[in-house]
């Protein structure tokens, strides 16, 4: 049987939907994710031509309710039977989406969403472990060396995974121009991270006054030796994370189990608490697709008040 295809008509939603998925593109989405989202917003633009509400800006806080009911009772046309809440719950996250942008680009006042309650299912996904922000500061207290105060520094301070960080060479970091640059990360994607003053400090103070220590060989380009000169590996790093840990005596981050990861999961989930844009800690931790970085929203943890330095 061919499949009934949802037609629009209405010039002003077919360029609303071109621009939400212009929108949704450059935030990142998976081309799955955009095209479900591009698909529940025709299908709730399609019903608002059907149902004779030609403009948006006109849409209610009712209508979307009704709009809401609709979806509970419509069947699902690949599959027979009601829409699952799940189901319906995307569709609502991706209306939610549309008013949102119309709502930042001025084109409506108030968001006839925004009171809006509706299932809304999680997903279940593996807990990650994350370290309160008293617990990092006591992982830098307890470094013993400028090496090991470096390690925190770029896996929690620039939220490099294991392989980015020993992978860091010293002409991948910019000191004058603050920044360090990830030249392969995950997929061979390269992006460039801002030094706060504090990283960019600890990372001088060593490669100044440590590094040297460990070689006096000026064509080793890792930034991380060993004791041998050569390049740290991600076993001995996680290794003088593990001794880090001990020296705290905190008995909570024992349990934890910490790895060079967490301290990953962890910037990342103080940065949203903060209050920075989901798309924003995307491109900091160089996920290609916004759904991964938005699993860090889903962990509860108390507002917090500052960021290390």
């Amino acid at each position: 049987m061919k499949k009934r295809q949802i037609t629009l008509t209405n010039p002003a939603y077919m360029q609303l939907l071109r621009e939400y998925n212009t929108h949704v593109n450059i935030l990142g989405y998976s081309d799955n994710g955009s095209r479900i989202k591009y698909s529940n917003a025709l299908e709730f633009l399609t019903w608002l031509e059907v149902n004779d509400i030609p403009e948006i800006k006109k849409v209610t806080t009712a209508q979307i309710k009704t709009y809401y009911e609709h979806l509970k009772s419509r069947p699902h046309k690949k599959q027979g039977g009601i829409l699952s809440i799940n189901t319906i719950s995307h569709h609502m996250q991706s209306l939610r989406q549309l008013f949102s942008m119309l709502q930042s680009r001025g084109e409506i006042i108030k968001n006839p969403m925004s009171i809006i309650k509706y299932s809304n299912p999680q997903k279940k996904i593996s807990p990650r472990i994350i370290l309160s922000i008293a617990e990092i500061k006591q992982l830098y207290h307890a470094s013993e060396t400028l090496q090991e105060r470096v390690i925190l520094s770029i896996a929690y301070g620039c939220g490099l995974r294991a392989m980015e960080l020993v992978a860091v060479n010293t002409n991948d970091i910019l000191l004058n121009a603050g920044i360090i640059i990830v030249p392969k990360g995950k997929g061979n994607k390269r992006r460039v991270i801002p030094l706060s003053n504090q990283v960019r400090q600890d990372i001088e103070n060593y490669i100044n006054n440590e590094r040297p220590l460990y070689t006096t060989d000026n064509k080793e380009k890792a930034l991380l030796l060993n004791i041998k000169g050569v390049r740290l590996r991600k076993y001995t790093c996680r290794k003088i994370l593990t001794k880090i840990i001990e020296r705290t005596g905190n008995e909570t981050i024992k349990r934890k189990k910490i790895a060079i990861h967490n301290l990953r999961h962890s910037i990342a989930t103080h940065l949203l608490e903060q209050g920075v844009p989901v798309e924003h800690v995307r491109t900091f931790l160089g996920h290609s697709q916004l759904e991964t970085t938005e699993i860090y929203t889903r962990v509860n943890q108390k507002q917090l008040r500052e960021l290390i330095s």
